[in-house]
């Protein structure tokens, strides 16, 4: 067994995590033979009496203080009593105070969140009511699984705000914002570092028989960059020869090429961008649009993406599974510079969910077409595969294309109906010449707008190395994003 580990790590990041498990648990209920191994992602509790066993994500999740909405850290504890969380029905914290059954004084800081009607009906094996975009403010909303105690956890000064669900606020005094990278990296050193440590990733490396990797999903635009490259690095220390795939989210940006709505911080973005990359072997660029979608949309959105990658590792025919070093490789080619994925494409649907790809061309870039360095096409075709000598890949163009087989995808029925209409298609990931046009014009960002940064000059140095290892024949040495930045 080779189990794989998810770490969330914002808000935005849990929801996506909610909707990776949830079809998890999907599949523990197909009326046929799983085509997936559930302990891979899942970890089983075996009833020895009744001879039934019961699944937990491997999973820690990092959220802001009331982040988690309902949901309490001993709720579904047996023979266990959480303060946090009340049926419906039962006080909702309107009061300062309350007692509990041994007349101890209770401090309420906060309004309780109450439970949402899905929870209630899945508590009560009800018929579950239809999701929408108004009832899925906070993932535990529709969480179907049961996290073990203690793998939910908080930051310790930043609390939710439900105006603006990505950026946390300090103290929950509306006046400071979790936006900026140093402010993650100083949160998780100073008050998340130890109980990550000696706790969560303990407690799930113990119940682990051999770790493969880790999945890391956070977003780019704000402190959780800082945060989660600062978790990384110390994951690294502990673990230097594990598989770690980063899904980032990158909002809209002067980069892109729609109109330009709120964005998220370009300087966070750059700064994590580097910082991630350094510990990852693979980054995923995710696009989202949180003006045009909401968490719970954009995360039954690129559920897609993320099952469809992962069900490689997972899948349960010895003959089609593939570990995550070997989609590494896929990808890379033993290069371990060319980590970043340019292309996300669904070829079915025409959609693209790679945030380069939403990047404008550099100026002399319009001319010609990307060089690909590699493909890799997933398959989700939903029959037998070809035999594993047909399976081997070809070689077209002198581009290396890797073609793999899983099984097709089973969304949950917590992912938006339009996001889970084909579940049979074909995914390609590519590595292309599309990530030099990236790194030029944050390499132009910093040379314009950082003058009085510290690390001016690192970064520059930084994105220009990254720029020269896409590049793909002859470039002009004055080529860079100036006139389109």
């Amino acid at each position: 067994m080779h189990e794989i580990i998810t770490i969330s790590a914002s808000h935005r990041a849990n929801h996506l995590t909610t909707q990776f498990f949830n079809c998890q648990e999907e599949l523990l209920y197909l009326p046929e033979e799983r085509p997936n191994d559930p302990t891979i992602f899942l970890n089983p509790t075996i009833d020895k009496i009744s001879k039934t066993a019961t699944y937990s994500p491997r999973a820690i999740l990092w959220d802001a203080r009331n982040g988690n909405g309902s949901l309490a850290d001993y709720q579904y504890v047996p023979e266990t009593e959480d303060y946090h969380f009340r049926p419906r029905g039962d006080d909702h914290g309107e009061q300062s105070k309350q007692s509990d059954s041994n007349n101890h004084q209770v401090m309420v800081t906060h309004p309780r969140i109450n439970q949402s009607e899905y929870q209630i009906a899945l508590d009560q094996n009800k018929p579950l009511p239809k999701l929408t975009k108004e009832n899925t403010k906070y993932w535990s909303d529709y969480n179907k699984l049961i996290y073990q105690a203690g793998n939910c956890r908080t930051l310790t000064n930043w609390y939710h705000d439900a105006e603006h669900p990505n950026l946390p606020d300090y103290q929950n005094l509306k006046k400071r914002e979790f936006d900026q990278f140093q402010m993650g990296i100083d949160e998780f050193e100073n008050y998340c570092m130890d109980d990550f440590f000696d706790e969560s990733l303990r407690i799930q490396l113990e119940n682990c028989d051999t770790v493969q990797g880790f999945n890391l999903i956070t977003d780019f635009d704000s402190a959780w960059g800082g945060f989660s490259s600062r978790l990384l690095e110390e994951l690294r220390d502990e673990l230097p020869k594990t598989t770690i795939f980063t899904w980032g989210f990158h909002e809209q940006d002067m980069f892109c090429s729609l109109p330009k709505l709120r964005g998220g911080s370009v300087v966070n973005k750059i700064r994590t961008t580097i910082a991630l990359g350094r510990e990852s072997n693979i980054v995923f660029p995710l696009w989202a649009q949180p003006d045009l979608y909401t968490n719970w949309e954009i995360a039954g959105n690129l559920c897609k993406v993320l099952d469809t990658v992962t069900s490689v590792s997972g899948q349960k025919h010895s003959d089609y599974n593939r570990s995550m070093s070997y989609l590494e490789t896929s990808l890379t080619l033993g290069d371990d510079r060319k980590k970043y994925v340019s292309d996300l494409y669904d070829v079915q649907d025409d959609d693209y969910y790679s945030y380069y790809s939403m990047v404008k061309p550099l100026a002399k870039s319009r001319d010609k077409p990307y060089h690909d360095f590699t493909v890799c096409k997933i398959n989700r075709i939903g029959q037998i595969p070809p035999t594993k000598e047909e399976q081997m890949g070809a070689v077209t163009k002198g581009k290396k294309i890797n073609e793999l087989y899983t099984y097709s995808y089973y969304p949950s029925d917590t992912i938006p109906d339009e996001y889970k209409k084909n579940n049979s298609f074909q995914l390609e990931i590519k590595n292309t010449e599309k990530s030099r046009d990236v790194f030029k014009y944050y390499e132009d960002f910093v040379s314009k707008h950082l003058r009085f940064a510290d690390d001016r000059e690192e970064l520059k140095d930084e994105l220009s190395t990254l720029a020269t290892e896409y590049e793909s024949g002859w470039y002009d040495e004055e080529d860079s994003g100036d006139d389109d930045a």
